[in-house]
């Protein structure tokens, strides 16, 4: 059973390693098919610029045991993008607060956790499978 843990605001490409320098480029692209760099993606000094991505979390999603599974940036207040941990593999979005996922397995496997941490709306077209476990 997959758990959100240890939850960071993320303001500044100092808080982050290469990877997950990688991984905001990532998320920005799929967020608006912009290729730009980390550094402009977080820039807080420019609070007009429609590159950057506000309200940036990044969660660990982990396994019961502690074992890293994934990193979930969530952005926008309503978008996400989630990596397979310590990689730049996307393996799902979040898009309208919705999880987009094209394995089944996996997504009722994040589908579940978000639901348990509330990251997941209850007006969401799939909380309630999520909500119960059940594929």
């Amino acid at each position: 059973m997959a758990e959100f843990t240890h939850r960071r605001h993320i303001t500044s490409v100092t808080q982050l390693g290469s990877v997950q320098l990688e991984q905001v480029r990532l998320c920005g692209t799929a967020y608006d098919d912009e290729d730009l760099p980390a550094e402009r993606r977080l820039n807080q000094d420019a609070p007009d610029d429609e590159a950057v991505l506000y309200a940036c979390e990044l969660w660990d999603v982990v396994a019961a045991d502690g074992t890293p599974l994934y990193e979930a940036w969530f952005y926008q207040s309503d978008s996400g993008s989630i990596f397979r941990a310590g990689t730049t593999e996307m393996v799902a979005q979040v898009i309208q607060c919705g999880l987009e996922c094209e394995d089944p397995q996996r997504e009722l496997e994040l589908g579940t956790a978000m639901t348990r941490a509330g990251l997941l709306p209850p007006g969401d077209s799939e909380y309630e499978r999520f909500a119960s476990g059940v594929s």
